[in-house]
């Protein structure tokens, strides 16, 4: 027995439309019937003041729905026995809802589920690479994939990191027990880190990207062919190995860290920061989450103005910055800081099915013109148009209190992470 399982989230869709359930259903019977799928009995309500639930029942299992119109969000699923590939329709019922953006999740079912549990779509509440025990979270998926005969490709210690590359039906990533990333997804995180940002840049003839051995950022940036050099400075030189040779690895990055544009450096950030001015039209920032003092570190006011040496004067900066919603006050902690150290800011986020909620601030020295760019080069994940990523709901609005700027004499931003993760 097997069965595809489709869990959509639906982001920026019609407010009226969401809140009719005559019309949802309509919708969603005319979606079952392009797939020819037998329709068993239909059940929607309609909540007040606003809302709809709804399910159909249908021979092969069942399509569902939630929304809350208020939001311009819709939750829905569609699970089926039948063999044929059922994304191209729902995409059609995603337009029909005026979905501005939406992120899927693909679950195989069937016997073999039991065998091999590897991937779960429940949130991941952290993305980090320090060296400390992963959280029960990381944990708990471990523990299957270590008894679950996965092939295990790389398990090892850097000077900086315990490394575990696994292959299943994803390539996952995790250092020191952490999860870092499945290749299932992790295209929704990339595109969004890099894309926006070199769309923003006046000129992308040169970049650098901090962090990312993985070379899944490099991967999005050189998809842009004006693009004339770009460095990457990665600290821990295992990693670059990997991400270099392994074939699994080489599949997912797409042998980026092979593009001759490319120069490597194995060196911390801050040293390399703290060397020759080289000016650079975009630079990415992609570390782990300030969960102790030395990732602290790399979220200072001074490590952000060290950043602004190196940009040129119509440059854009790109930096990964937590979770909005797990982490409200560290997400715009960040922002505050980046503030601080001289730029305009604006946040954006999307959701990684791995992940959940996660955010990004991108940075430049003038006010930004609110005209968010189209996306020009090939992408999988986020959408041709950036402007909804920007509308963060209010509910992700910055904290009317708590907020600080990081900096080393006031290193405190790991304490307020560990605070909103409940470990203080």
């Amino acid at each position: 027995m097997k069965g595809q399982h489709l869990i959509v989230d639906a982001y920026d869709c019609r407010a009226e439309l969401l809140n009719n359930a005559d019309e949802l259903k309509t919708l969603m019977l005319d979606t079952l019937r392009e797939l020819e799928l037998e329709i068993l009995l239909a059940c929607f309500h309609s909540f007040s003041p606003q809302g709809v639930t709804g399910i159909i029942a249908i021979s092969t299992s069942h399509f569902s729905i939630h929304t809350w119109p208020e939001y311009g969000y819709a939750a829905f699923d569609l699970y089926t026995c039948s063999p044929q590939d059922t994304w191209p329709v729902l995409r059609k019922f995603l337009r029909k809802i005026g979905a501005g953006r939406a992120t899927a999740i693909e679950i195989e079912r069937g016997m073999e589920r039991q065998i091999s549990p590897i991937y779960s779509s429940e949130p991941h509440p952290r993305l980090t690479a320090s060296r400390r025990p992963g959280n029960a979270w990381d944990m708990k998926i471990l523990k299957e994939i270590k008894n679950g005969g996965h092939h295990i490709l790389y398990q090892g210690s850097s000077e900086h990191n315990d490394i575990l590359l696994v292959e299943a039906k994803d390539l996952r990533l995790y250092l020191n027990e952490e999860f870092q990333f499945s290749s299932l997804d992790e295209r929704h995180y990339h595109e969004a880190l890099v894309l926006p940002a070199m769309e923003l840049a006046k000129s992308r003839k040169r970049v650098l990207i901090l962090g990312g051995g993985d070379g899944l950022a490099v991967r999005e940036v050189i998809k842009y062919h004006d693009v004339v050099h770009i460095d990457l400075v990665e600290i821990d030189p295992m990693i670059i190995k990997l991400a270099a040779n392994e074939p699994a690895f080489v599949d997912v990055n797409e042998g980026s860290l092979k593009d001759n544009r490319l120069q490597m450096h194995i060196m911390d950030a801050k040293q390399y920061l703290l060397g020759e001015m080289k000016g650079y039209d975009v630079i990415i920032i992609d570390f782990p989450d300030p969960v102790d003092p030395e990732t602290s570190l790399l979220y200072t006011k001074e490590l952000y103005e060290h950043v602004g040496w190196h940009l040129n004067p119509e440059g854009v900066i790109a930096c990964q910055a937590t979770s909005p919603g797990d982490n409200p006050r560290v997400y715009w902690s960040i922002a505050k800081t980046l503030q601080a150290a001289g730029f305009k800011t604006e946040a954006f986020y999307l959701v990684v099915p791995s992940f959940g909620m996660w955010g990004f601030h991108i940075a430049q020295r003038d006010n930004f013109v609110k005209k968010w760019p189209q996306i020009s080069v090939p992408h999988e994940a986020i959408e041709t148009n950036t402007a909804p990523l920007f509308h963060l709901p209010p509910k992700f609005h910055p904290p009317n209190t708590g907020l600080i700027i990081n900096s080393r004499n006031n290193l405190k931003l790991h304490e307020l992470y560990q605070q909103e993760m409940g470990n203080i």
